[in-house]
């Protein structure tokens, strides 16, 4: 997290963020950082799923683009809605509206 806020203000929503992580476990950072051939193969899905439903090629490319924001919100850490603060915004805003920016993360796990 790089902040243009003060330490303290930094250090908790870092915190925060991290238990989000925990929680959520995204799989990416953001849309941009998914692999190509990841978002085409749910592209690929979601047409698949719309075959013989009759509807418009710009109405289904519409119902694609709402369905991948939903497929973001569950893999994309700054697109999800944030498990800790108060009212769930979406981690990218919460984190902009604290004047900080998510520049990556790292989840580890152990086993046994």
């Amino acid at each position: 997290v790089t902040s243009d806020a003060g330490s303290g203000k930094a250090e908790e929503a870092a915190k925060k963020l991290a238990m989000h992580v925990v929680a959520a476990k995204p799989t990416y950072l953001n849309p941009e950082s998914v692999p190509e051939d990841v978002v085409n193969k749910e592209k690929e899905i979601l047409l698949e799923k719309m075959t013989g439903t009759n509807k418009p090629p710009e109405i289904m490319e519409k119902i694609v683009a709402g369905q991948m924001r939903k497929f973001y919100e569950g893999i994309c850490l700054t697109e999800q809605s944030h498990m800790v603060e108060e009212g769930n915004p979406k981690v990218s805003k919460a984190m902009k509206s604290l004047g900080l920016e998510v520049k990556n993360y790292t989840l580890v796990g152990m086993s046994k």
